[in-house]
């Protein structure tokens, strides 16, 4: 995404000067410098010792100058290349490392998107870090940062659905490590070798290669979780690392395997197609259980008139789940607890545009939902010139959200609240002698992929 220099910093610290250029109109590059200056002090504050930190955001012409430290052990590609596969106990502490500093990032809704080997960086005394978390690659920061319809990241190491073109996520980020680190414990990357366009396909594809059976089991089983084709299959960062989300990752039954064993039909051209699809399906269903020991299917099979399909929410022959058509949440509901069977429970307020008086209680739902709510503040005359405003938020517990407190579209504070913490903005007095009455607005949206049905609670007192 940018030249990355070696200069020397004004207390003759060697640091590494990162150079972003910056597309669309001119704009879309003033907006996308000033999401920069806001993002940038929560990246400076990322709390994890193994992120490379980010000093300074300088403006030159049109580009943005990354500030950061100079780390003078190489990188992960060029350690393995130079000395071969790390053993076994390094990839699983390499992994541990990187995991807390994807828990630290994520939760403060920064998402990688171009997790690497090249991005994973050593010091002299070969402690690692990740990389290039940088202010172009956070969640917010996109719009005058990338050209339009451009795939971000590396083909090899790209997540299935970001290798599609979707937008990257978290759970995208728990893939794109789970490669790196395939390739520390392999010396080869996990969509193998080829043109950039074939591992592109590859990648699209979800066609990863196995794990070495020589590896312990270990460590197939934590890489190999990382790397589920869907994301919703993946742990994430902080479950994966056996954080609170979970602490180890079950393997499937073997009645779940043999389910995705056996052939489903969508459709068919003709009477003879179904048959033999079904037929076929049987035959490699029955081959399997003798393989398994289990006893062999009758020789003969009848072959259904009709196919009962089980959706996501509604079960063969049963009524769709509640809040959802079978297929997908309706009604604006959602599903944060990822039980199936009580379907999309998390429900929408009826709050959002609502005026703003003392306090408020509300919810994000859906998950991409966001909040305005207007408020109006008068002016007094006030000597002391100390007139302030000040807005808390506090969140539900287990989730972050952020707070901006605009007006005319203009941002005059913002405030973070995390796991039942309240966070708080103060806004003063912009003129003294001038009249600054009017309407302000508060918005409230969601930080990292966590979510809660729970109310969040708004509040604000004061005025100019």
């Amino acid at each position: 995404m940018g030249v990355v220099d070696l200069a020397v910093g004004a207390d003759g610290t060697e640091v590494a000067l990162k150079r972003v250029a910056l597309h669309g109109t001119a704009a879309d590059m003033d907006v996308a410098r000033q999401r920069i200056r806001r993002e940038a002090e929560v990246l400076a504050r990322l709390p994890h010792r193994a992120i490379v930190p980010l000093l300074d955001v300088v403006d030159e012409g049109d580009d943005v100058l990354l500030v950061m430290p100079y780390l003078a052990g190489g990188n992960l590609a060029e350690r393995v290349a130079a000395r071969g596969p790390l053993a076994p106990d390094q990839v699983l502490a390499l992994a541990d490392h990187l995991l807390g500093a994807l828990v630290a990032a994520h939760r403060q809704g920064v998402v990688h998107r171009d997790i690497k080997p090249a991005n994973v960086l050593f010091d002299s005394e070969s402690r690692p870090y990740l990389a290039d978390f940088g202010v172009a690659s956070s969640r917010d920061v996109t719009l005058g940062l990338t050209a339009p319809n451009l795939v971000i990241g590396t083909p090899g190491y790209l997540a299935p659905e970001q290798a599609r073109g979707e937008s990257a996520t978290a759970a995208s980020d728990v893939f794109s490590l789970g490669a790196t680190l395939f390739y520390a414990a392999t010396a080869e990357p996990p969509f193998g070798h080829g043109e950039p366009a074939v591992i592109l396909h590859r990648a699209a594809s979800g066609k990863v290669e196995p794990l070495p059976r020589h590896l312990p089991v270990e460590l197939r089983r934590r890489v190999g979780a990382l790397l589920a084709v869907r994301p919703d299959r993946r742990p994430t960062a902080a479950a994966a690392g056996g954080g609170a989300e979970g602490t180890e990752v079950q393997g499937p039954s073997l009645a779940s395997r043999r389910r995705r064993r056996t052939l489903t039909l969508a459709a068919a051209t003709s009477g003879a197609l179904a048959v033999a699809a079904l037929a076929a399906a049987a035959v490699y269903v029955r081959r399997d259980d003798r393989a398994s020991g289990a006893a062999a299917a009758p020789a003969t099979t009848a072959v259904p008139t009709t196919l009962c399909e089980t959706l996501p929410y509604q079960p063969c022959g049963q009524p769709a789940a509640p809040g959802t058509d079978g297929v997908a949440c309706i009604d604006g509901r959602a599903d944060y607890d990822r039980v199936l069977a009580n379907g999309c429970e998390a429900v929408p307020d009826q709050l959002d545009g609502t005026q703003l008086d003392g306090e408020l209680a509300a919810n994000l739902v859906p998950a991409d939902d966001v909040d305005e709510y207007p408020f109006v503040v008068g002016d007094h005359i006030q000597l002391t010139c100390n007139g302030t405003i000040t807005v808390t938020l506090t969140a539900p517990k287990g989730v972050s959200m952020r707070l901006e407190v605009l007006r005319k579209g203009e941002v005059l504070g913002t405030a973070v609240s995390a796991d039942g913490q309240p966070g708080a903005t103060r806004i003063g007095d912009p003129s003294c002698l001038g009249d600054d009455s009017g309407t302000l607005v508060a918005r409230v949206t969601s930080i990292g992929s966590d979510r809660s049905a729970s109310d969040y609670t708004l509040t604000r007192t004061g005025s100019f």
